[in-house]
């Protein structure tokens, strides 16, 4: 492999098949490799190894823990830290050392337990700094955590492997909770503490089971887009002694680092048709009460929660799934048992689960390939040339209609003029959509017309058939036009599939791209299914003709072979 700059690395000539190791870049400590591959002599895709690079500050804070500093002051300087430029090494140390700093926490609470021994005013005394030292630590690790998950962290996750990013990630939730639950359980009185960051939020709240309670909603606010919500009912049946505690926790980016591999998904037609991969499409929100029964509490009132979509195209199938991990090798995957989908939207997922853990949305994603500024201008180009044609078309069917029709040559029936006008004005209702259409609502209108059309032109087809049909069978011409019967079916059908299916999920007509209907729902069986019935009927009709012929022709024969031997 030829020489190299990746990643503030220079990277010498490598032999194929072999790993280059070099420093680890300026103000970082390690060694990051770099392999070769072979046949081909080229470096890795995926770039440089940095998964062992990290600051010099975490032997500072290593060496803190060990003097037995209090965790709340070892726990700032570590927010203070992770604000700087960060390593895959950082980010993984990290999470170690807020689990190691929850754990010290806990170790010197111990020592301010008030003692038989002590005074009232003693007692207060150790209580009160038990409830700041907890609420100091807290604040830290939030401003932590939010830091971990700021975009500038991104690459430094990405240079951790698949495994190591889940096992940090799931500890990062695991030790935040434990953190939650130490500070819940000692606030002095019934309270409500909340931290925000941009990527966490946090509440943790002591409550009073006693007397009226109201349902208990996370954020207070929707700034955000999401929230979560237990019952009245949850929370009373869940109390002890009068009193419960709740964590409820909202991580934006978390998501990203906790594999989809192992997901249980329920996917449906569409993605099994398409190439699609799976992702987290929403923050990850926490709801957990009384620390020791977190993970394992089975709700009576399912909990409902409303999450907002990161990505809001070229996504289907959200999938209500939960984390489901192991605390002793602090591995998991999403699963969507016991949850279920309420309603969807592009934006917006809301789902009720009958626990209470990690909740996230999980989507199927198609990315697209965008094209280039040649192909759009060759595209547009087409469509206007085929609407120009479809115009003239459009003319030509209806002069010749009208022309026929006033001078009696040839007798055009309604089932034979309408397909051919309804296809033609289908296609003229496209020619407003070469503008920009920038309301949801016109596109919406677009899509219903040509619904609409479609479905008469092919109704109009199923017509043609059933006239067919009975000229075959009947000798004479009806006494009485069906004209009217014909014009109520031929446009009457179609007008109640529309209004039927606009009830159903009018949000279906019009998508981002086009104004049509949406093709990543069942939607689209709105016209496919009426379509294809119309198909189906009238190769029956057209089976029926071709027997009535050949019957009839056969028939015919021996007469004309009579007729012969007479002359």
């Amino acid at each position: 492999c030829d020489p190299m700059e990746a990643r503030d690395i220079m990277w010498s000539r490598t032999r194929q098949g072999q790993v280059a190791k070099q420093p680890c870049p300026v103000g970082s400590i390690g060694v990051a490799t770099f392999r070769c591959l072979a046949p081909d002599g080229i470096w890795e895709p995926q770039g440089p190894d940095l998964s062992n690079c990290s600051s010099p500050w975490i032997n500072h804070i290593t060496q803190k823990m060990k003097s037995g500093e209090m965790a709340a002051n070892i726990a700032r300087e570590l927010a203070e830290h992770t604000k700087n430029h960060l390593y895959a090494g950082d980010i993984a140390y990290s999470v170690s050392a807020m689990v190691q700093l929850v754990n010290l926490l806990d170790v010197q609470l111990r020592n301010l337990t008030p003692g038989g021994k002590d005074s009232a005013a003693r007692s207060l005394n150790k209580l009160q700094k038990r409830e700041r030292s907890c609420r100091a630590y807290v604040q830290a690790m939030v401003e932590t955590v939010n830091n971990l998950l700021q975009p500038q962290a991104l690459n430094a996750w990405r240079d951790l492997n698949a495994s190591e990013q889940q096992r940090a990630a799931t500890k990062l939730l695991d030790t935040v909770e434990d953190s939650a639950f130490v500070l819940a359980d000692n606030l002095l009185k019934t309270d409500i503490v909340r931290e925000n960051t941009d990527n966490i939020q946090l509440e943790v709240a002591r409550l009073s089971t006693d007397g009226n309670l109201e349902d208990l909603k996370f954020p207070q606010n929707m700034g955000h887009g999401s929230a979560i919500q237990l019952s009245a009912n949850t929370l009373k049946q869940n109390g002890r002694n009068g009193e419960i505690r709740v964590a409820f926790v909202l991580y934006n980016n978390l998501g990203t680092y906790l594999s989809t591999e192992n997901a249980s998904m329920k996917l449906g037609t569409e993605a099994m048709s398409t190439n699609h991969s799976v992702i987290v499409n929403s923050p990850v929100i926490t709801a957990a009460i009384n620390k020791e029964f977190s993970n394992k509490v089975y709700l009576a009132d399912p909990v409902v929660f409303t999450v907002k979509h990161i990505k809001v195209k070229e996504n289907f199938n959200p999938n209500c799934s939960f984390w489901s991990y192991t605390k002793r090798t602090m591995t998991g995957y999403w699963s969507t048992q016991g949850c279920r989908l309420l309603t969807t939207n592009k934006t917006h997922t809301t789902c009720s689960c009958n626990h209470l853990t990690n909740f996230a949305v999980l989507m199927a994603h198609v990315e697209v390939k965008h094209s280039d500024a040649v192909h759009d201008l060759l595209l547009d180009f087409i469509t206007w040339v085929g609407i120009l044609l479809s115009l003239v078309c459009l003319l030509i069917c209806i002069f010749t209609f009208c022309f026929f029709h006033k001078n009696s040559l040839i007798l055009i029936k309604p089932s034979k003029s309408n397909p051919d006008c309804c296809i033609n004005s289908a296609w003229y209702k496209h020619l407003p959509l070469l503008f920009s259409i920038h309301t949801q609502i016109a596109c919406a209108v677009f899509a219903a017309l040509l619904h609409f059309f479609f479905l008469a032109a092919f109704t109009w087809m199923f017509l043609e058939g059933v006239q067919l049909y009975i000229m075959l069978v009947e000798v004479f011409e009806s006494e009485h036009s069906r004209r009217k019967y014909f014009y109520l079916v031929g446009y009457g059908m179609p007008a109640l599939i529309v209004a039927v299916s606009a009830a159903v999920d009018y949000r279906s007509y019009g998508t981002d791209k086009v104004c049509w209907l949406r093709l990543d729902t069942y939607f689209i069986w709105s016209f496919i299914g009426p379509a294809t019935l119309i198909i189906m009927l009238n190769v029956i009709f057209l089976g029926i003709a071709l027997y009535k012929m050949f019957h009839h022709t056969a028939i015919l024969k021996p007469e004309s072979g009579c007729l012969d031997n007479i002359k």
